[in-house]
């Protein structure tokens, strides 16, 4: 038994027409559960009916020597009777005007009605009346649907027998269900393919007849003359297969009506079946198309102990998986470039939740006499000036692919050589800066143009051990780096004049085969006990 909780809902605005498939799973499950079903009834009937036709063919066949015998035993005196005597028992039958022997006339007749059959429908005895009723209906459903296969064909004759015949030895008809054979002295005519009696005690052989498979069934009348026993005559009954066909066709009909009842409970079944089975499918479909739609917020809770219970655990942690990158997308779209923002997605243990160490270089810049200028100017146009500023500055830092950590007032802080490791990490920052300082002067001349107040900034570089990762609460999370290098290097900023790049003595020994530098007099600065070897860049060397 599985629980499950549909997922959320995709974004609002999205639509997902739902499709509709002609060969559903439904639809299919179905199809081969009505297949397989038919199939095994099929095969199942077929060794059905050839068993009992084989069977009741037997039976057809035993009982009509048993009858050959028991006639030829009864029969045998009054046919040697016949033969020694000139007299016989006479009748006018049928007005034929011919001597007949009623007495063998009706020992025939007798033996027609002994063939005929029951029915294969009759109902037992001994029966509770609901039972008797359910037979009933089965039986006239049966013949209903036997009219309907074989429209043109009687099955119904009750008979066995096709024929009865007593033959002397002479060849000469004296008894038969055909008096006028009798009355014509018709002399006996074997069935076609079929082979006289010889000295068996009773021979049975299969013909056919208009289309029809007939056994002759043939016995001897013996005498027994100072104990020799001399042939006066031959018994020949000839049998259908009229119980045969009617027995096989009530069977075959009863199959194929319970083969119909089973069917529609096996669909039933299936579809019951398959609702449940594919009710996770839809909620995975569902799940997906909200994926698509960019609702990245979906679990699906199934428990359950069957691939579907395997491929919705799939789901579920790609659902995450996606979300995580999402959220991580979201977090670096702002900060890195494309480039390393895609790097990062495709590999995400490159950035460890909470924190680690790792050596990089720290960037800080700020403006230089920003609260004046920002008392002297409107408030637009103070925002004006920092976001064209701003766009310019991150602009560079991600052309270097470098990590904007972040704005703080007029100052930016961005690092380069985390998330992503980069063996040239100071090269990047200090090639940067170079940059930033042309760039600077480019803005200073279109603002001055613009009857604008021109600006300047002091930049600070550091190179070293910090801790970088993400860092805050629950609900807000922020990249950034945090230690006493990110420290050092704000220091550095802070003491740089305009227009100037400081960097570190541990920067400096990065970049030295790059750069020119001038080493300045030791600093003091905020929260180190001893001064600070700083550099001051002069630019790239030729």
């Amino acid at each position: 038994m599985s629980k499950s909780t549909p997922p959320p809902p995709p974004p609002v605005g999205y639509k997902h027409v739902r499709k509709h498939h002609l060969f559903s799973l439904r639809v299919k499950f179905i199809l081969v559960l009505a297949f397989l079903i038919c199939a095994v009834m099929v095969a199942v009937t077929g060794l059905i009916l050839t068993q009992l036709q084989q069977t009741l063919t037997q039976q057809v066949i035993s009982r009509g020597e048993a009858q050959a015998n028991s006639l030829a035993s009864n029969t045998k005196d009054q046919v040697l009777n016949d033969l020694g005597n000139a007299t016989t028992q006479t009748a006018q039958a049928g007005g034929l005007g011919e001597d007949i022997d009623m007495t063998l006339e009706q020992t025939v007749h007798d033996a027609m009605e002994t063939g005929s059959a029951s029915p294969a429908t009759n109902i037992p005895s001994g029966l509770a009346s609901w039972q008797q009723q359910l037979i009933q209906s089965s039986n006239i459903l049966n013949d209903m649907v036997q009219g309907y296969i074989w429209p043109n064909e009687n099955a119904g004759k009750n008979s066995d027998m096709e024929y009865v015949k007593i033959v002397d030895k002479t060849g000469k008809i004296v008894a038969d269900t055909n008096l006028q054979n009798v009355s014509e002295h018709v002399t006996y005519q074997p069935p076609p393919g079929t082979q006289p009696l010889g000295d068996q005690a009773v021979l049975t052989q299969a013909y056919r007849d208009k289309n029809r498979t007939l056994y002759d069934i043939s016995a001897p009348l013996q005498e027994v003359v100072e104990g020799q026993k001399s042939k006066i005559g031959e018994v020949h009954i000839g049998m259908n297969q009229n119980s045969i066909t009617r027995v096989v066709r009530y069977v075959a009909v009863a199959i194929i009506l319970t083969t119909g009842m089973v069917l529609l409970l096996g669909i039933l079944f299936m579809t019951i079946f398959v609702t449940v089975m594919i009710k996770p499918v839809r909620l995975l479909v569902n799940g997906v198309t909200a994926i698509a739609a960019g609702n990245f917020d979906q679990k699906i809770n199934i428990k359950r102990g069957d691939e579907l219970g395997d491929l919705t655990q799939a789901f579920n942690e790609m659902a995450k998986s996606l979300k995580e990158k999402e959220v991580m997308r979201g977090a670096f779209s702002k900060v890195v470039t494309k480039s390393v923002m895609d790097h990062l997605i495709q590999h995400p243990d490159g950035l460890k939740l909470g924190g680690e160490k790792k050596t990089v270089t720290v960037f800080f810049s700020d403006i230089r006499g920003f609260t004046p200028m920002s008392e002297a100017l409107s408030a637009e146009e103070v925002v004006h000036i920092l976001n064209e500023y701003f766009t310019a500055m991150t602009a560079i830092i991600f052309k270097y692919e470098g990590t904007l950590d972040k704005y703080m007032g007029d100052a930016i802080m961005a690092i380069w050589g985390a998330p992503i490791e980069m063996p040239d990490h100071a090269e990047r920052a200090v090639l940067a800066s170079i940059e930033m300082g042309e760039t600077m002067k480019e803005l200073q001349s279109k603002w001055r143009m613009e009857g604008k107040r021109e600006v300047n900034i002091g930049i600070g570089i550091n190179s070293g051990e910090v801790v970088v990762g993400n860092i805050g609460s629950n609900e807000r999370l922020e990249y950034t780096a945090i230690g006493d290098n990110v420290n050092l290097t704000q220091r550095l900023e802070s003491v740089a004049e305009k227009g100037q790049i400081l960097i570190s003595a541990a920067t400096y020994e990065r970049v030295k085969h790059k750069v020119n530098a001038q080493m300045l007099d030791p600093i003091k600065v905020k929260g180190k006990a001893e001064k600070v070897v700083a550099y001051s860049v002069q630019g790239l060397k030729a």
